[in-house]
């Protein structure tokens, strides 16, 4: 499983919330053009319906108008009063929108009215101000003409006169029948045709009167009905301005009769949608306004549902991604553990102590000791008993660390077989009664599945700040110290200025070591390896060292500093290639063909590649594979075995011998030298040391002759000192020698006159 960092999971939550709350704002937007645009449609359909209602409702009038006017007046003017009477009466009574009518003379006389207690004779229509400008229109228009609206105190109602001229062909104007309509009752036509929030507004176009608003009613606002509004006012209150930035005008909607939809808002800062459609037959302007809070109010509806809807899912969305992160950080948490901790003991490891090493090492930080823990021999368990013991055997002892030290004690798994400590105690007194303790603690017995194992301890301590003021300077001291007390084995040892001049002669010497080839410092010695005859059998290639600031430096303490800094394979192909190159040339100068013996360590077996550069070093050096002799020493087997025999097996392919050096000291057995595809044993010089006084060392002796001569491999004894040494050597059945007795290692010219 990938895990997402928790930066990473709510980064993408963040990232998804916006994007979310952004395709919201876009679909309230697209909400909003949506009801806007529906908005226009319903105005504009709104608009269209009440003109065709009005016009159908003022052509009813007109044609009652023109049919009353047809039938009660005669060619010269005159009227059938009596006839018209109960005309009038009866119309008035069948339609209830009308409230009164009257025909008069052209000149504006009232010949006649509906209500009979009104005296005609004392009316004319001219004389009249509500009246007079729209019957003066009629007399000149072939259509009804709509008046201005007024209060009838007669009939105490509020009134919209309309008045139509008949005419005669050959007469002209013979009359004007005027109709006086219910404004409430035409209020209700036009009420059915406005929607809740919306306002409807009807006026006449000439001069400028309001006859009908939905929300204002002539009794309460008479104002708004009987004052007139004059061209400028008009066009610029009604939205006149806007008509003409929108592409068109009054004058332009006169003439199509088409609505006309814009956006305005007024000087009181109200936005609205409005329509303007004009009646030419009467002249007359429907005005529609929709507040626009409507639409925002509606497109807030739909906007509360997609927010409900849109927060609720990122509502469960955040739940998921709470879960994810609680689930990370706890996978987090484990595989930080993990990785701060070793796996086998649940120890903290050297990962975890780099990161806590600041709450120890600090500006003012009060002193602390290191201790540097290395088990003694446990090697040996493993390679006898298997790793399933040994782990099991560090399992136990790192319980027994933990139990043994202080609170507050950081007990670190440092790798393999190695611990490390922080303690807080300083005192040196104390420490040693502590490192006591560990070690008696350590080395009790362990039971393991029923076997017992005992193993031994060697502790190294360094202390704060005394010793170093940074992590690696303090393990570094505390490890010298170690590898002093381990020279005893289950012991202690602090860090020493004694030790402290060692470790700068290791840093000195290290750093020296790095330029030595360059230098021209290092310088090969060959050593006779001699035959029981006397014979020169070959020469093992040594490695001196001389610098000029550190003098002579022996290679027990050199070539352990190469193989811990890295060193080694650099050293061993300059060793392989100058030894070879010299013996080759020797040999051919001499007409002489004897071994070359080539030490291989650790590191350099395990170098890749490391089997193809001996050969071409071979190659170059023109020198048969079979004349030389690749020497290993027991420490290898301390890798795995498979791959170290897959490595020697090729080796003896290309016709390498290879000897096992140091026999008797290390890690072999039996059925290991079964498998070893080696040719030579060479017995450690420390068994021939005391072979002549010591009956053990003896017996070693006589067993690894017999070991050797039994599996079929030649016998070489290093360290052969004198003469008795090598007669009893030679008593045992040893092949072949090396050592002062026959001479010392030799430079290439010395060993030139060596062999004569």
């Amino acid at each position: 499983m990938v895990l997402l960092p928790k930066k990473n999971l709510w980064t993408l939550f963040y990232i998804l919330f916006v994007i979310g709350f952004s395709l919201l704002l876009v679909i309230s937007f697209m909400q909003y053009k949506n009801v806007e645009r529906d908005t226009k449609s319903e105005l504009r359909y709104l608009s269209n319906s009440t003109v065709e209602a009005t016009k159908h409702y003022f052509m009813q009038q007109e044609t009652i108008l023109d049919i009353l006017g047809k039938h009660l007046l005669e060619k010269d003017g005159a009227v059938n009063r009596e006839h018209a009477h109960t005309t009038f009466r009866n119309i008035i009574e069948s339609n209830r929108v009308i409230s009164g009518l009257a025909i008069s003379r052209p000149d504006g006389k009232v010949q006649i009215v509906s209500d009979e207690s009104t005296r005609a004779k004392d009316l004319n229509m001219l004389k009249i101000p509500g009246v007079r400008s729209s019957f003066k229109e009629a007399l000149n228009s072939k259509r009804m003409v709509i008046g201005r609206v007024f209060y009838d105190k007669a009939i105490k109602e509020w009134i919209l006169p309309a008045h139509k001229a008949i005419r005669f062909k050959d007469k002209g104007v013979v009359g004007v029948v005027s109709v006086a309509l219910s404004l409430e009752s035409a209020r209700s036509i036009w009420r059915s045709y406005t929607q809740p929030g919306s306002e409807l507004e009807i006026f006449l176009d000439n001069p400028k009167y309001r006859i009908y608003h939905s929300e204002k009613i002539p009794r309460k606002y008479p104002y708004l009905y009987t004052r007139q509004i004059d061209d400028r006012t008009f066009y610029k209150h009604e939205g006149g301005e806007v008509l003409e930035k929108s592409g068109t005008s009054f004058e332009i909607l006169k003439k199509t009769a088409k609505p006309a939809i814009v956006s305005f808002d007024t000087p009181e800062n109200r936005s609205y949608l409005i329509s303007w459609q004009y009646i030419p037959n009467y002249n007359l302007w429907i005005h529609y306004h929709i507040p626009k809070k409507l639409i925002i109010d509606k497109v807030l509806n739909y906007w509360l549902i997609n927010a409900v809807s849109f927060f609720f899912i990122f509502l469960i969305v955040y739940y998921l991604f709470s879960v994810i992160d609680r689930f990370e950080r706890r996978k987090s948490k484990e595989l930080l553990h993990q990785a701060m901790h070793d796996n086998l003991t649940g120890l903290p490891n050297r990962m975890y102590l780099q990161r806590k090493i600041d709450s120890w090492i600090y500006k003012e930080a009060p002193p602390f000791s290191v201790g540097f823990i290395d088990l003694d021999n446990f090697k040996n368990i493993n390679d006898s008993m298997g790793h399933h013991y040994g782990d099991l055997i560090l399992v136990e002892v790192a319980k027994r660390l933990e139990a043994a030290m202080p609170e507050g004690t950081m007990v670190v798994r440092h790798g393999g077989d190695e611990f490390i400590m922080l303690c807080h105690e300083y005192d040196i007194d104390l420490l040693e009664k502590r490192a006591r303790n560990l070690i008696e603690e350590i080395s009790k017995p362990y039971d393991i599945e029923g076997m017992e194992f005992t193993v031994g301890v060697s502790i190294g301590i360094s202390r704060y700040p005394l010793d170093g003021t940074k992590l690696f300077e303090l393990l570094s001291a505390a490890d010298i110290a170690m590898y002093h007390a381990k020279r005893s084995k289950n012991s202690f040892a602090f860090f020493t200025s004694e030790l402290k001049a060692l470790r700068n002669r290791y840093s000195i010497m290290e750093h020296e070591l790095r330029n030595a080839i360059e230098k021209n410092e290092l310088a090969i010695v060959y050593q006779p390896q001699m035959r029981r005859d006397g014979t020169l059998h070959g020469v093992e290639a040594l490695v001196r060292w001389e610098n000029r600031k550190l003098g002579k430096i022996s290679p027990e303490e050199f070539i352990k500093i190469a193989e811990e800094s890295g060193l080694m394979p650099k050293i061993g192909r300059y060793i392989a290639r100058q030894a070879i190159e010299e013996i080759s040339s020797l040999q051919e100068r001499k007409k002489i063909s004897f071994s070359l013996s080539l030490n291989i360590s650790i590191r350099q077996f395990n170098e890749k590649g490391f089997v193809d550069a001996l050969l071409e070093i071979m190659e170059k050096g023109s020198m048969n594979p079979s004349n030389i002799v690749i020497e290993i020493t027991e420490s290898l087997f301390i890798e795995e075995l498979e791959f170290i025999l897959k490595t020697l097996n090729r080796m003896k392919e290309n016709g390498f011998n290879i000897s096992l050096d140091d026999f008797g000291t290390g890690y072999s057995s039996l059925g290991m030298l079964k498998k070893l595809p080696i040719d030579e044993l060479k017995i450690d010089k420390s068994f021939i040391e005391t072979l002549l006084v010591d009956k053990e060392s003896e017996a070693m002796v006589k067993a690894i002759i017999t070991i050797g001569k039994t599996l079929g491999f030649s016998i070489l004894a290093e360290g052969v000192e004198d003469e008795k040494q090598f007669t009893r050597l030679n008593e045992l059945g040893c092949d072949l020698y090396q050592g002062y007795f026959f001479s010392a290692p030799l430079r290439l010219k010395d060993l030139e006159k060596f062999i004569g």
